[in-house]
């Protein structure tokens, strides 16, 4: 992605307290960017759209916190003490428990999503009216701006329901007052109309556009709105949210032709080895990446989170492999146990998920490094832990460095194969051709070949494949709300699809059915407070 200096003023504090249901923006009232001085020419505007993907990239860790803590792979140290193999106390143990509370939101004022909403405003409003840009060029601009806007709300729809709506970048132009900072959340419907709107303006902004789209998979392009567009709908097909019902076979139609666009585009394909979709050696043009976000020594931006999934250097050469081997560190492998450490355990996948994998698929190896403290003991219980090998960055020989420096994929050509099976099963055809592809990448010759089952037994293995192949993308939280077990459940109610915490106890469901209401989260106390045009989420006191 281009860099782009981009300087912008704090606001007063009085002016930050004042503005909370849609975000303490950092701006100034006059922002640089709503300065006429600023939108005068081609230049500049490219720049703007390099700071919309930015805002993006520092906004990456919403898709593990949104979509992974309450997935139900996270574990809590596989003894029931909250600490990981080396002892370390884990975060975020009452939300991965589902301990949602009014009083324990975990999120304040919508995770900031609406600072970068505010900033796509902007665009959408502004380049309309630019002379100096060629039509061509305002489309290709407007596709991606209302292609990232969708993409933010329905991480709002989804998380929330009604949220504020916010289509103007009038706290940027100045135009402060009681009326423009307080905002109250709007019907789920309503939500859900604007973010269909908003996919259905990018894809003929870029079609309008005529030109090739997809550059490379650092910028949004009209297989990105694609993707999102199937996803959207295929969640609106099956999730009922507040007033917006589920719409149902309609819109699975929409969402598999958006996705069988994409696969006849010819544009993607999975990688020959699943690591190769990660790893930086492979960033260059990778064809299996629709859209991910950079991070890289040139930006000086890296990965966040995911050193909470990796080992301080002296409890990592402390430990065993699970072949009794005492670990060390090689300081000439820029993908080996150095990439391991610099970390801290407070993030540990469960012992009885890294157990559901097969010993043949190369997922499990590619995406996790198990270890165990004690030589003598079972590796299991306390004794047994995972670290994150998957996005573990390069380590430098030359510097002795190591740095998180794996891209973040947002969308994955493997997402448009599983998300099709998932949608031809929904639609009652037959999902194992799109299955049969990701499982013969995972385990090579001899793959273990699905044939089409009942419904509910096609939910299973397409979530099962999901499952390991997404581990850390903030994938599978979605999946849960919007499929369905053999009585048409959300999978959230169906114990079979959850992970027990302790190894050898009975599977329990993610939620009981009568805890419904915590398939969205509560609007923390601090931003009613502050807004007291803002309602809680029902159900929640």
């Amino acid at each position: 992605m281009k860099r782009i200096n981009i300087f912008i003023s704090l606001l007063a504090l009085g002016f930050l307290t004042a503005f909370t249901s849609c975000e303490s923006l950092d701006q100034t009232p006059e922002d640089y960017f709503t300065n006429n001085a600023f939108w005068k020419d081609a230049t500049q505007v490219d720049g703007y759209m390099t700071g919309l993907h930015s805002w993006l990239r520092s906004s990456y860790s919403t898709l593990f916190s949104m979509g992974e803590l309450r997935g139900g792979l996270l574990g809590d140290g596989d003894d029931g003490t909250g600490t990981s193999v080396f002892n370390e106390s884990m975060t975020a143990q009452t939300i991965i428990k589902q301990d949602l509370r009014a009083d324990n939101a975990y999120f304040s004022t919508w995770n900031g999503l609406y600072a970068n909403i505010v900033r796509v405003n902007l665009a959408i409003n502004k380049i309309p009216e630019l002379t100096f840009l060629s039509d061509a060029y305002k489309n290709f601009y407007l596709g991606q701006a209302y292609g990232i806007r969708a993409f933010y709300y329905y991480l709002l729809y989804a998380t929330w329901g009604g949220v504020p709506l916010v289509t103007d970048a009038q706290i940027l132009n100045g135009e402060i007052s009681a009326a423009t900072l307080s905002r109250p959340r709007a019907k789920a419907s309503e939500i859900m109309a604007l973010i269909k709107k908003d996919l259905d303006a990018s894809e003929k902004a870029f079609v309008a556009y005529g030109g090739e789209t997809y550059g490379d998979q650092y910028n949004w392009s009209l297989y990105a709105t694609l993707l999102l567009k199937a996803e959207v709908y295929t969640f609106a097909a099956n999730v009922t949210v507040g007033d917006q019902q589920a719409t149902g076979t309609a819109d699975l139609q929409t969402a598999k032709t958006a996705l069988q666009t994409i696969i006849n585009s010819g544009k993607f394909e999975l990688k020959d080895d699943f690591y190769q979709a990660f790893r930086s050696d492979y960033k260059n043009k990778n064809k299996e990446l629709i859209f991910s976000v950079p991070f890289n020594k040139t930006d000086v931006v890296y990965m966040p989170v995911i050193s909470q999934c990796l080992a301080q250097g002296n409890y990592f050469t402390a430990a065993y492999d699970l072949n009794d081997q005492k670990l060390s560190l090689k300081n000439n492998d820029k993908y080996g146990t150095n990439t391991f450490v610099d970390g801290i355990v407070r993030y540990q996948y469960k012992e009885t998920f890294w157990r559901s994998f097969d010993v043949t698929d190369t997922r499990r190896d590619f995406t996790f490094f198990a270890v165990k403290n004690s030589k003598t003991s079972a590796a299991t219980g306390s004794n047994f832990g995972v670290l994150m090998k998957k996005f573990a960055g390069t380590y430098y020989p030359d510097e002795g460095r190591h740095r998180l420096d794996s891209d973040g994929p947002v969308f994955r050509y493997a997402e448009v194969l599983l998300l099709m099976a998932e949608v031809e099963n929904d639609l009652g055809n037959d999902p194992s051709t799109y299955i049969n592809q990701i499982r013969k990448r995972a385990y090579g010759t001899g793959y273990p070949v699905y044939t089409n089952q009942s419904q509910y037994q096609n939910t299973l293995a397409i979530l099962s494949e999901l499952d390991k192949e997404f581990v850390f993308e903030g994938k599978r939280w979605f999946a849960l709300l919007r499929m369905k077990n053999a009585a048409g459940k959300s999978l959230v109610f169906e114990p079979a699809v959850n992970y027990p915490f302790i190894p050898g106890t009975n599977r329990t469901p993610i939620l009981p059915e009568s805890e419904s209401y915590k398939m969205l989260w509560p609007v923390s106390v601090g931003t009613m407070t502050n807004d007291p045009a803002i309602t809680q989420t029902p159900g929640y006191k």
